[in-house]
């Protein structure tokens, strides 16, 4: 298991740098916009959904990459199971994840500690729920999406995966609102139920992607 997660690794060693390179600047920034743009709410919801969303994105440059070296061909030849391949795909997200959602909390403490003006913390609840429904539900749709038309259709399983997550939580939340409206915090019940929902996803997704590799 430590040498295929180290391999996902590997395989996003550039890519892995750059993103967290970025974020450092972007946390940099946050303390220069927080001090001169005390009103930057919007903002800061951007960069929790971005920096979240970047390192979600290195799934895809992990298969990618994983494509063309033909490891994706030669580890079915190694002497692991199915199942220990495929959950060292899902730890690998869950680390990329955690990442993400680290450096989205620096911004947020950065934010609280220089900015002059209280933080709204509906657009920051708004920023997290997405953020790690979007971190939960991407790879879970991606991955099953991969093994089963290709890994050199990546980037279009990605982006139908960004997609469907996109339309999911919103359009849930257009669809629910009539039956929420009258519920105490139905925002935040909404959320909630979106990252549970998100979470049993993510497991199931684990267990038909076995079945799908299986099949190969």
């Amino acid at each position: 298991m430590k040498g295929l997660l180290r391999n996902n690794f590997y395989s996003v060693g550039s890519a892995l740098k750059w993103t967290i390179a970025l974020c450092i600047v972007a946390n940099f920034a946050v303390i220069i916009g927080a001090v001169r743009f005390p009103n930057n709410d919007s903002f800061l919801q951007i960069l929790i959904l971005g920096q979240i969303g970047a390192f979600i994105g290195l799934t895809g440059t992990a298969l990618q990459k994983d494509n063309t070296s033909n490891w994706s061909k030669y580890e079915k030849t190694l002497p692991v199971k199915i199942r220990d391949i495929t959950m060292a795909r899902y730890v690998s997200f869950i680390i990329f994840s955690v990442i993400g959602i680290l450096f989205a909390t620096l911004t947020v403490v950065l934010v609280s500690v220089f900015s002059t003006q209280p933080m709204n913390l509906e657009k920051v609840g708004y920023g997290y729920s997405f953020g790690i429904t979007f971190a939960l539900l991407v790879p879970s749709l991606f991955y099953p999406l991969v093994l089963k038309f290709g890994a050199d259709k990546c980037e279009i399983m990605l982006s139908i995966s960004i997609a469907i997550t996109l339309f999911l939580f919103n359009g849930g939340s257009v669809i629910l609102r009539p039956y929420l409206i009258n519920l105490n915090n139905s925002n935040m019940i909404y959320r909630i139920g979106c990252i549970v929902i998100s979470l049993i996803m993510f497991i199931s997704s684990y267990f038909i992607s076995v079945a799908i590799y299986k099949r190969k």
